[in-house]
């Protein structure tokens, strides 16, 4: 398959009749995945915000004091006092990613458990990387999760969500610029505090994750000899 016909072939999926099934599911996977996100993680979305709450209370706390140094040393206490917010932000965007993914296991807590176990030491390798949340991010997930696990599969499910980006590109770009842009415009209109920006962050997540993974669905089955040889 050559990139221009793989680039075609994805934005097929646009088309309405395509398009308008293809929303339909992704409404369907949305709400279950709305049911799974809120019974098995609220705690760890309750951590969350109130992670982010002490985040912003001490820095501004900071702020207020100044100091000589206080220029000096400001970007340096801002990460700091982020890496427990950014931590837990990214173990809700796993769990978005497990409880959409499609699975012949019930998704209980027994089937969560083994998800993370799997990733988890992987996943902290990819501190750097997973602040930003990008569509290649989410297919590692998602390849990753499909995989046997173990490094060897890391690597394969880099690569592989690597050529699923370059090869549906336009797509990418185009879903990307649909999510991007409302956000844009409304952080540009209205003033949000680091404390609601999370909130909204977290409740809107499945949206987004839902979205990614029926495309990740639907391009692995149209393109499965990009990315695994046959026997």
């Amino acid at each position: 398959m050559t990139l221009l016909q793989s680039w075609a072939d994805s934005l097929t999926l646009l088309k309405p009749k395509n398009l308008q099934l293809f929303v339909m599911v992704t409404i369907k996977s949305i709400i279950e995945a709305y049911k799974l996100y809120f019974k098995y993680f609220w705690w760890l979305m309750l951590l969350f915000y109130l992670s982010l709450f002490f985040m912003t209370s001490i820095f501004t706390s900071i702020m207020l004091q100044g100091g000589s140094d206080f220029l000096i040393h400001v970007n340096v206490y801002s990460k700091m006092l982020g890496i427990l917010p950014a931590l837990l932000y990214g173990m809700l965007l796993l769990a978005a990613c497990f409880v959409t993914r499609p699975s012949i296991l019930q998704k209980d807590c027994q089937y969560l458990r083994t998800q993370y176990r799997k990733i988890f030491l992987y996943w902290l390798l990819l501190v750097p990387l997973y602040m930003s949340y990008s569509p290649w991010y989410l297919f590692f997930i998602l390849f990753f999760a499909d995989s046997e696990g173990g490094f060897k599969s890391f690597l394969f499910s880099m690569w592989n969500a690597l050529k699923m980006v370059v090869y549906n590109l336009p797509l990418v770009l185009i879903i990307g610029f649909c999510f991007g842009m409302p956000a844009v415009i409304f952080n540009f209109v209205f003033f949000i505090n680091p404390l609601m920006y999370g909130v909204v962050s977290t409740l809107l997540l499945p949206i987004g994750v839902c979205t990614y993974t029926n495309i990740y669905i639907k391009r692995l089955h149209d393109q499965f000899d990009l990315y695994f040889k046959q026997p």
